[in-house]
This record gives C-alpha cells, sequence and structure tokens, in this order.
C-alpha cells in the first residue's frame, strides 16, 4: 500500500470502533459514549457504516447528537474493510471539526477489522490517529445462540463462525443489554466469555441505562494500545457464506393521509407485520429497524431477534398528516422474498390504516464477497 500520507490535525486524534453483530446495540453504545465524552468538554465526531444506501443508524445518531455539534457521516455500499478510501473521505471530513475523539461503527456483518482497516490507517496516517482499544459488543441472546450453543438457531454453522471471529479480534468484549438480565446471568455470562477469551478485558453495560458505561469509557481513553489483535487465520469463504445467507434490505418511503394518523401506533404496527411475516418464515432477524422523522423530530422501533417483541424510542411524533419512513431489514430469507414482504406488508398496513404511501427507494440484495483493498496482519 501507499506509504505515510499526512493529514492535518493539531494533534493526534484517538479513534474509537466499536463493532458487533447485528442488533448489538452499537449505535445506542456509541451515542451514549459520545454524550459522556461531550460533557467532559470533548469534541467527537461519528462515521455509521452499512451495505447500502438509507441507512435507519445514520439517522438515529444524527437525531440524538446534531444539535450536540457532533458531525456524522457515513460510508455505505460496502463495509470499512472493503471501503477503505471512502472511510478515509469520510473521516477527513470529520476532522474539519476539529475532533478530539472520532468514534466508527462498522457493520454488524464485518469481521478482520483490525488487519484490513486498524492496520492500514496506522501505517498510512500514523500521526494523525491513536486507537482505542478496539470494542465487540455483544447481545445476550446472540451469545447463548451463536457461542454458547444453548438456544436454537436457524442460521448456519458459517454464521457462528462470524460471530466468533469478531470476538477473537476484540481488545475489549462489551457485553451490553445487562438491564435485561438477571444478576446471576449476567456474571454467567461474564464469566463465560473471560473462560473462553482470557487475554482479553470484559466489560458489562447498558447502553440503554448507562449502567457500566463510564467504566467502559474509562477503558478506552486509558493509555492501552489498541486495535492490536489481527487475526492470524479467517477463512473468507466461509465469512462471505455468513454474510450471504442474509437478505439485506434498506428502503426509503413517503407516508401520508387527508387527515392526522397515529404515528406511533404506524410504526408499531408496521414493524409487527413484518416481524410477524419472518415468524410464519422461520426467517431469523439479524436486525429489523424503521424510523420515522417529521417536523426535525424522530421515533424509531426495532426487533432484534425472531420471537422479540418490538421497542419503540425516540421523540413522541403525536398525530400527522405525513412522514418519512426509512426501512432497514437484515434476515435471513432470499432477497426476492425479502423484498416481496416487506412491500405487502407496507402496502397492507397503509391499506387497513386509511393511508398512502410512496416508495421513493427500495435496495434488496445479499452482500458481496468481502474483498478488501489492504490485508495486514503482522502487528504495526
Amino acid at each position: 500500500m501507499d506509504g505515510h500520507k499526512g493529514l492535518t490535525v493539531e494533534k493526534p486524534v484517538k479513534l474509537v470502533f466499536a463493532g458487533g453483530f447485528l442488533g448489538s446495540g452499537k449505535t445506542t453504545a456509541l451515542a451514549g459514549l459520545a454524550k459522556r465524552l461531550i460533557r467532559r468538554g470533548m469534541r467527537v465526531g461519528i462515521v455509521t457504516n452499512d451495505q447500502s444506501e438509507n441507512l435507519v443508524d445514520t439517522v438515529i445518531a444524527r437525531r440524538m447528537l446534531t444539535e450536540l455539534g457532533v458531525p456524522v457521516e457515513e460510508v455505505v455500499e460496502g463495509c470499512f474493510c472493503c471501503k477503505f478510501d471512502d472511510l478515509i473521505i469520510q473521516m477527513e471530513k470529520i476532522l474539519a471539526h476539529h475532533p478530539d475523539v472520532l468514534m466508527g461503527e462498522p457493520v454488524g456483518s464485518c469481521t478482520d477489522f483490525v488487519a484490513a482497516v486498524a492496520n492500514p490507517i496506522k501505517i498510512r496516517y500514523r500521526d494523525a490517529f491513536r486507537f482505542a482499544p478496539f470494542s465487540t459488543m455483544v447481545d445476550p441472546a446472540r451469545m447463548r445462540e451463536l457461542l454458547l450453543g444453548e438456544t436454537r438457531t436457524s442460521f448456519p454453522e458459517e454464521v457462528s463462525y462470524l460471530f466468533q471471529k469478531q470476538l477473537e479480534e476484540a481488545d475489549v468484549i462489551v457485553l451490553n443489554k445487562i438491564d435485561l438480565l438477571g444478576g446471576d446471568e449476567r456474571d454467567r455470562l461474564v464469566c463465560a466469555l473471560e473462560e473462553r477469551f482470557t487475554e482479553k478485558s470484559v466489560k458489562a453495560v447498558s447502553a440503554r441505562e448507562g449502567e457500566g458505561m463510564d467504566d467502559w469509557l474509562e477503558h478506552l481513553l486509558s493509555a492501552a494500545p489498541g486495535a492490536n489483535t489481527v487475526l492470524k487465520q479467517i477463512d473468507y469463504d466461509r465469512y462471505a457464506t455468513a454474510e450471504a445467507v442474509l437478505g439485506w434490505l434498506n428502503a426509503a418511503v413517503k407516508v401520508s393521509a387527508d387527515e392526522s394518523f397515529d404515528v406511533n401506533a404506524f410504526a408499531l404496527a408496521l414493524t409487527e407485520s413484518l416481524a410477524e411475516a419472518f415468524r410464519e418464515r422461520d426467517a431469523e432477524i439479524g436486525h429489523l429497524k424503521l424510523v420515522i422523522t417529521a417536523g426535525g423530530k424522530a421515533l424509531w422501533a426495532n426487533v432484534t431477534h425472531l420471537g422479540e417483541e418490538p421497542a419503540v424510542s425516540g421523540d413522541p411524533l403525536g398525530e400527522r398528516r405525513q412522514v418519512s419512513l426509512v426501512l432497514n431489514a437484515r434476515v435471513k430469507i432470499d432477497p426476492d422474498e425479502l423484498d416481496a414482504v416487506v412491500r405487502d406488508s407496507i402496502a397492507g398496513v397503509c391499506r387497513r390504516s386509511g393511508l398512502r404511501f410512496d416508495i421513493v427507494n427500495l435496495q434488496c440484495f445479499s452482500p458481496a464477497y468481502p474483498n478488501p483493498p489492504h490485508i495486514i496482519r503482522e502487528g504495526v
């Protein structure tokens, strides 16, 4: 790859990247860390990532953080690893705001981050950045399913392989959503992670409630070296199979009516309709997210497991006559069938509610074979 390339920075910028499987809570967690950094008087920027345009996470991050002066950029149509140059372009946009900390959220099906992203950055921009410990976030239910094998999964073995590799390259493993666990179960899962990954720090947090977040942040801001655990071996064919098993859909939709309608009820009805359609097909959900915006406010709903009830967060939008909807679905289903399910659900919910809809953009596919332009497995 190219030799050193300089960037104009007042001082080295701390890079805080948090990976982890779909639905592990990365966006909420990074927003929570960003707010804590701002309270300390630090300037922050965030880069989000997805395989396609119209990313719910970007809308949510901007809604949570733009009023606090946090610039949010995105890399789309590929993971950070495969879109390295695009990542650098977006990072340079953030640098124009003179951040102390630049945060990044790799797409939830990404692994091999250290070899494909961190090491090339360390070599090419060694004077501009300092990596914090690289975090991999873990959803407790996914851990029981894909790591411990305690619960049924409809995912193929390759998805468990991807999940394992995401954990292997972490400097710190972050067990999220502990507000959903009893104390004994939390301790059991933490111990299981510590026993399997003896050289790694393990943190237990609730990004939603704030528990454990300050301790995690202190670790990230410490002098501990970051992004140093390079995967010595990874089978890219198995990695590609894990990604390709998912249908991947992003859609932008305009919804309107002659009379005002209850936006919260519409969000719940659409999320429940989609989740039920996937349950009928035994199509495991990686994540299902939608965000509805109107009048500068945003409301979002999500489901991260097939048997989970929808959760709604954000601003109460009340009743509106027109809203914008962005929908993301990562589901173990053929892309053509996913496309049909989403279109049918939108049409059905709108028809029953007396609403009009216009699908402005819809992309549905399976991710392409990962092909990072840079792979550096030697320690840097």
